[in-house]
C-alpha cells in the first residue's frame, strides 16, 4: 500500500505534524484472476485522512492532496475512481478538523528475483508495487505554447 505511505508521507512532510493526523485504509477489495499461475493483482481502498485540531485552511490541504494526486494519480478519471469527498468542521482560531476520503487503485505484479519470497514453476520472485510518481517537474523540458499555424495552407 505504498500509495497510502506516499500520502502519509506528504501530509507528515508538506500540512502538519504525524501527531495531528490519522491515514488509514477502508473497504479494500483484492482484484484478481483465478489460474493457475499469478502474474499480479490490484487492489482497491478508501484512504480516509483525519486532521484533528490544525491551523490550516482547507482549501490549503486540498491543493497539497490535488498536487499529490496530480503527481501519483493522474488517470483517475480512467480507472473510474470518485472524486475525493470532504467534511469540515471549523474551529475557534483558524483551527478545523477535516475528513477526506480518497479512492485509490494499486497494482502488484511479480518480479523475477533469486531470493524472492514467492515460488512459482520452480522460479523465485517478489511482488512488488507498481505504484510510482506519473510525472516529476523536474524532469520536464520547457513548455512551449503553439499558438497555430502560418501559410501552411495552400
Amino acid at each position: 500500500m505504498k500509495a497510502l505511505q506516499s500520502l502519509t508521507d506528504m501530509l507528515r512532510e508538506h500540512v502538519c505534524d504525524a501527531k495531528s493526523f490519522d491515514v488509514w485504509a477502508e473497504d479494500g477489495a483484492l482484484l484478481c484472476g483465478q489460474d493457475e499461475l499469478v502474474d499480479g493483482f490490484d487492489i482497491e481502498y478508501t484512504a480516509i485522512v483525519f486532521i484533528q485540531d490544525v491551523k490550516i485552511q482547507p482549501h490549503i490541504l486540498m491543493m497539497h492532496i490535488v498536487a499529490w494526486m496530480n503527481t501519483y494519480d493522474p488517470y483517475r478519471q480512467e480507472k473510474g475512481l470518485a472524486f475525493p469527498s470532504f467534511a469540515t468542521e471549523l474551529l475557534d482560531k483558524g483551527r478545523c478538523d477535516i475528513k477526506i476520503k480518497i479512492d485509490l487503485q494499486e497494482g502488484y505484479s511479480l518480479k523475477e528475483n533469486e531470493s524472492g519470497n514467492w515460488m512459482q514453476g520452480g522460479e523465485r520472485f517478489d511482488c512488488v508495487s507498481e505504484f510510482q510518481a506519473r510525472t516529476n517537474k523536474d524532469d520536464l523540458g520547457e513548455l512551449i505554447l503553439f499558438v497555430g499555424h502560418l501559410d501552411d495552407l495552400p
